[in-house]
């Protein structure tokens, strides 16, 4: 399969994921808690959880691929073509996982009856990834040659924060 073929399935692959939770997010509040909504919901968290950690993964390998590189390490390529296809899509990933983290959160927040420290730890995760996309997309859409990198960083440090946020989440939540 070349990398244009490959780059459309991941893309279509996203949107889907983007339009189930979005008709999620409408279903939730129509329905209210039953067990099937609240396991779905669960399982949402666990695709958002998924696409937080492969963003977070694209960075540490980054770092890891810039340090072997200088060594004049030799990568298989297909190690560099998924690298290069994840990478290209991590905005994608970004929005997919978010909206997955959307609707687990306005779900667990407004129709279950959960204990409140795992609602105050999914909501402060949350309002985290909401800041961390934000940035992103204001990146995405105004960050230009000095002042990317600056950004750029920025919008690592926020990750770092929401990455705490999210294992605070998973542990204690």
């Amino acid at each position: 399969m070349s990398k244009n073929a490959l780059s459309k399935w991941i893309r279509l692959g996203g949107y889907i994921v983007i339009a189930v939770f979005a008709g999620m997010f409408v279903l939730g509040f129509m329905t209210g808690e039953t067990e099937l909504m609240s396991e779905l919901f669960k399982n949402g968290g666990t695709i958002a959880e998924i696409g937080a950690i492969t963003a977070f993964a694209l960075w540490i390998v980054r770092l890891l691929f810039m340090q072997l590189k200088k060594r004049k390490f030799g990568f298989l390529k297909w190690v560099q073509l998924a690298f290069k296809l994840l990478r290209e899509h991590h905005t994608l990933i970004g929005w997919a996982a978010f909206s997955a983290a959307l609707a687990h959160g306005s779900y667990f927040f407004l129709q279950t009856t959960e204990e409140w420290e795992s609602i105050y730890s999914g909501l402060a995760t949350l309002i985290g990834f909401g800041i961390l996309v934000a940035f992103g997309l204001f990146l995405d859409k105004r960050a230009k040659g000095k002042k990317y990198l600056t950004f750029k960083k920025i919008h690592q440090a926020i990750a770092i924060v929401f990455g705490f946020a999210l294992g605070i989440h998973l542990l204690f939540g």
